[in-house]
């Protein structure tokens, strides 16, 4: 049975005129009438009574009539969501994100993405850019908000940078340099620092690659395992860290954020990636220029 049959069937049981079924269906009505005659054949029964003025339905073919108009139906409804789904429209996303660093721009994309695409489902998970990366190979989340690594992981993924923050001292009230607004590097030689690698991949290697422009190697006495702990050691004492802007919106208790001198400059990107391969690609695509557009100042 092809589905032109069941086309023409429910065509002539609405009309009960072949001549009529034909015109309303842009076809001539010997071919339409050979078609009703070849379903009938297929199936062994007669769907419909011949008459002088037309047709009438019999049982089995009133029958068939629920079932075909039920099958097309289901079969357009089954277009549309695909098409739906090829547009991005409906579907499912998984956003990986890292809190502190995209508080200033993850919830007005979200805002956006309700209003405009209401039969997505999405879920946000928090974690560190690692995890989420391994999270993207995994298919555990769509996209990725995170600060891209070096690795060549990255090369299995799709990066877009969205945004660039600039790199604060953060240090403790009782600092001596504490009464600076800008703070030179070079003044930090003999300070100890705090890491945060679990918040940014390679941030040892970026902290030394910084610090050896200014002519010393940093000793790292503590490893941080995200912002608030970084934060909280800085305001203990044990030492000072170099973080992006965002974290110094963090509650910290005893610490000060200062700029580093302008020859000192530093930045920590942040990109969004995600699988090439991936499924839920419209999806993604639609999303990631959302966030692209926020960034850029577009809403």
């Amino acid at each position: 049975m092809k589905f032109r049959h069941l086309e023409y069937f429910v065509a002539a049981a609405e009309e009960l005129n072949f001549t009529h079924a034909a015109d309303r269906l842009h076809v001539s009505q010997p071919p339409f009438s050979k078609q009703i005659h070849d379903l009938e054949g297929e199936l062994g029964i007669n769907l419909f009574e011949r008459r002088r003025k037309g047709v009438a339905l019999t049982p089995a073919g009133k029958s068939f009539l629920i079932d075909a108009r039920r099958i097309l139906e289901d079969c357009d409804d089954s277009v549309k969501k695909a098409q739906r789904i090829s547009r991005g429209e409906v579907g499912e996303l998984a956003i990986g994100y890292m809190s502190a660093l995209t508080h200033d721009f993850l919830g007005k994309a979200l805002e956006v993405w309700r209003l405009t695409s209401p039969g997505i489902v999405v879920d946000c998970i928090e974690m560190d850019s690692v995890a989420q990366e391994r999270a993207l190979l995994e298919g555990r989340i769509s996209v990725g908000i995170l600060v891209p690594s070096e690795r060549p992981i990255l090369e299995l993924l799709h990066v877009r940078f969205l945004i660039k923050y600039p790199v604060r001292l953060a240090l403790p009230k009782s600092h001596p340099h504490a009464d600076k607004q800008e703070i030179s590097l070079s003044l930090l030689k003999e300070e100890p620092f705090i890491g945060l690698n679990r918040m940014y991949p390679n941030y040892g290697d970026w902290l030394m690659k910084v610090c050896r422009r200014v002519g010393f190697k940093p000793r790292i006495v503590k490893e941080a395992d995200g912002a608030a702990s970084a934060l909280a050691f800085v305001g203990a004492g044990f030492g000072v860290a170099l973080v992006s802007e965002p974290l110094q919106k963090i509650p910290a208790r005893n610490v000060l954020f200062r700029d580093l001198a302008r020859e000192d400059s530093a930045w920590i990107p942040i990109g969004a990636a995600w699988k090439p391969d991936a499924v839920s690609a419209p999806v993604v695509s639609r999303f990631v220029e959302i966030l692209a557009q926020i960034c850029a100042g577009g809403n």
